[in-house]
C-alpha cells in the first residue's frame, strides 16, 4: 500500500519505527485539495489536514510512503480512530507517474474553524517540508500562515527542542 503523508507522517524515519517495512518512494503532489491547519487537536490548537477543494489549482504536496498491506493496522484502525479517516487518492511524482495512494484526512466533527496551531508545531511542519524537499513555493505558504505561541511554555519549550 502507499500513503501519502503530509505534515507529521512525512518523517519517514519515525513512521517507520511503527510500519517497519516503510520507504520513501519520493515528492509528489495531491491534486484537488488544500493544506489546512483545521482538524482539532487534543491540545487546543489546530494540527494539519488536507481539504477537499473545488478550485482547480489546489495542490497539496507530500510524500508517498510505501508499506506492506499487513502493517496498515500498526497505524491505523478504523476502531479507534474517531477524528481521522483514510481515503484513497491519486497523486502525481515529480515524473507525472501516478500513484494510488491513501491520505489522512480529518472527519467533519473534529474540523475547526476557530483555533491555529501553535509556533512549535507551526515550526515542525515546515521543517519536515524542508527536509522533504517540497517545492520552494508551497513551503513558503504554508510559512505565511497564522500561527499563535504556545501557552503552555514548558510544553512549547520541550516541544521546540524535539528534531
Amino acid at each position: 500500500m502507499i500513503l501519502f503523508a503530509y505534515a507529521g507522517n512525512m518523517n519517514v524515519e519515525k513512521f517507520a519505527k511503527t510500519v517497519p517495512s516503510a520507504k520513501k518512494l519520493g515528492v509528489a503532489k495531491l491534486l484537488g485539495y488544500n493544506f489546512a491547519f483545521n482538524s482539532t487537536g487534543d491540545d487546543e490548537s489546530a494540527k494539519a489536514n488536507v481539504v477537499k477543494s473545488s478550485d482547480p489549482d489546489a495542490i497539496v504536496w507530500g510524500v508517498l510512503i510505501k508499506y506492506n498491506d499487513d502493517e496498515r493496522s500498526d497505524f491505523y484502525d478504523p476502531t479507534w480512530s474517531t477524528t481521522l479517516k483514510l481515503e484513497p487518492v491519486l497523486c502525481f511524482d515529480m515524473d507525472s507517474n501516478i500513484y494510488h495512494a491513501e491520505v489522512f484526512v480529518t472527519q467533519p466533527h473534529a474540523i475547526t474553524t476557530h483555533l491555529l496551531p501553535y509556533d512549535w508545531y507551526h515550526n515542525k511542519i515546515l521543517k519536515l517540508a524542508k527536509n522533504a524537499d517540497l517545492p520552494a513555493h508551497y513551503i513558503s505558504q504554508i510559512a505565511i500562515m497564522p500561527y499563535k505561541t504556545d501557552p503552555d511554555e514548558v510544553r512549547r519549550q520541550r516541544r521546540l527542542k524535539k528534531p
